[in-house]
């Protein structure tokens, strides 16, 4: 402002005009000034209301997405009463797999090597916070149950979407699997974590690439980890 204002002055004082024509001019030129100064602060205030609002809404719906437990907490509401219907069932992996990808599930699954010898029973989609997770899960005849241990019920009727009713009395194990993205707290890679959501279950989550995994089961949670370390 000083540097206009002296330019000024010294152009029209050597046009010789009169004193209150120049001061005219250089009321005009502060005018100018302030009108650009102000649209500088408005543009610097509109900005960072702008950044506000991102990160405001950025940090709003990291908060809506599920916790990992409860994505655990999901399987064993699911699965508490003796009656609860299963979407499909198999004893074909690859079926149950494909159906979960039928229902916008991942491309691939990448089931622990320890669980690939169990029996495939059937595959559920379930829902925590409105976020949709993709579930197998597999009899555990092959894991030995210590005295006094109790299996996932000791009777159950399950009904499959098309109808089909199998009464059984074999201890389950599940896998879940989900983006990433859709949990606010992911394990790390390499990292365990043992959510805790219902008394009688061990959970067990791992974050493999693009995906967490969440084991869960009635069974102790040294069993359950012997199912899924082995990767």
């Amino acid at each position: 402002m000083a540097d206009l204002e002296s330019d000024l002055r010294r152009h029209y004082g050597s046009q010789q005009l009169p004193a209150d024509r120049a001061r005219a001019i250089l009321a005009a030129g502060r005018s100018v000034v302030a009108r650009r100064a102000a649209r500088r602060r408005w543009i610097l205030i509109g900005t960072a209301a702008a950044a506000a609002l991102v990160f405001g809404g950025a940090a709003f719906l990291r908060e809506q997405r599920p916790r990992v437990s409860e994505a655990a907490a999901a399987v064993v509401a699911h699965f508490a009463p003796a009656d609860y219907t299963i979407a499909e069932m198999s004893p074909d992996r690859a079926v149950l797999e494909r159906w979960l990808r039928e229902q916008g599930g991942p491309a691939a699954i990448e089931v622990p090597v320890a669980m690939r010898g169990l029996q495939p029973f059937g595959c559920q989609v379930l829902g925590a916070r409105g976020q949709r997770v993709f579930l197998i899960c597999f009899f555990l005849d092959s894991v030995p149950l210590a005295p006094g241990e109790m299996p996932i019920k000791k009777e159950m009727v399950v009904t499959a979407a098309d109808g089909t009713m199998m009464k059984k009395n074999r201890a389950l194990v599940h896998l879940v699997v989900a983006p990433r993205a859709a949990f606010r707290d992911a394990p790390v890679a390499g990292a365990r974590v043992q959510p805790v959501a219902g008394e009688g279950w061990s959970f067990e989550a791992w974050t493999r690439g693009d995906l967490v995994y969440l084991a869960g089961s009635t069974v102790p949670a040294d069993k359950l980890a012997e199912l899924t370390r082995a990767l």
